[in-house]
């Protein structure tokens, strides 16, 4: 039997505190215990990681008890082959579905990077024919055919800034402050759920809750805020306020 030093312990506990902030303490009768779980860290990444095997393996088990989403990640097929691509550094020609002219484009793409929004999973790359553009998202769900064309020497591209202040996969606009009241069931809701990193409470009575985002205002944003539609009130910025209203009516127009 393999002995687990006092060494290695002390090496493991470490890394687990700086992966998931979980701090594992010694009581008086010598006995090791988790200490305290403040962040959800370690259960997102657990999360995450059941949704990455998932799709990898559609026929993956779960105990009885587990009632799973019904609603399926779009997009799996390709996925293990763009995987291995973005690990050997290899280019992908793709035939990407074009869902305004109904028709297929074939494109050549660097793979970096496999990013989720909701059910739908997407790969970062960039275009050899337009190389103004750092990187653009692909859906996967859009793709028809894929195959390997060689390899490419990866770019030093950074992902992080441009997500930092938008939400989901769009990463167009410049961030602004924005304030939006609810009514108190969707303020909690949102209290229990904060759409974007950005979110904090500006006021708190017993009928509205006032909240204050930094963030672009792009089409994943405005779909958001339309969720809530029927409780939502814009106070600024007036432009949001303008945008949204002009989508309610020509839903009017639409269903009058």
């Amino acid at each position: 039997m393999k002995k687990y030093s006092s060494s290695t312990f002390e090496k493991d506990k470490t890394a687990i505190f700086d992966l998931w902030k979980i701090e594992i303490k010694c009581d008086n009768y010598n006995r090791y215990s988790i200490h305290d779980v403040s962040e959800s860290i370690f259960q997102n990444d657990l999360m995450n990681s059941a949704i990455f095997l998932a799709s990898l393996n559609s026929d993956m088990l779960l105990p009885g008890f587990v009632i799973p989403e019904t609603r399926q990640n779009t997009g799996i097929d390709y996925f293990h082959v763009i995987s291995e691509a973005i690990e050997a550094k290899k280019k992908l020609k793709i035939s990407y579905f074009d869902y305004i002219s109904q028709n297929k484009k074939e494109k050549i793409i660097n793979p970096y990077r496999l990013k989720q929004k909701d059910f739908k999973w997407y790969v970062l790359a960039d275009d050899e024919k337009d190389p103004a553009i750092p990187f653009k998202s692909y859906a996967l769900e859009r793709i028809r055919k894929i195959e390997e064309a060689g390899r490419f020497r990866p770019q030093n591209i950074d992902f992080e800034t441009p997500y930092k202040n938008a939400m989901g996969m769009f990463t167009n606009g410049e961030p602004e402050k924005m304030i939006l009241e609810y009514d108190l069931r969707d303020g909690n809701y949102l209290k229990a759920n904060p759409i974007h990193q950005s979110q904090t409470i500006v006021s708190e009575n017993k009928e509205n809750i006032q909240f204050e985002f930094f963030v672009k205002p792009n089409e994943n944003f405005l779909m958001e805020l339309m969720k809530r539609s029927w409780s939502l009130k814009i106070i600024e910025p007036i432009s949001l306020k303008e945008k949204i209203r002009s989508y309610w009516e020509r839903a009017l127009e639409r269903n009058g």
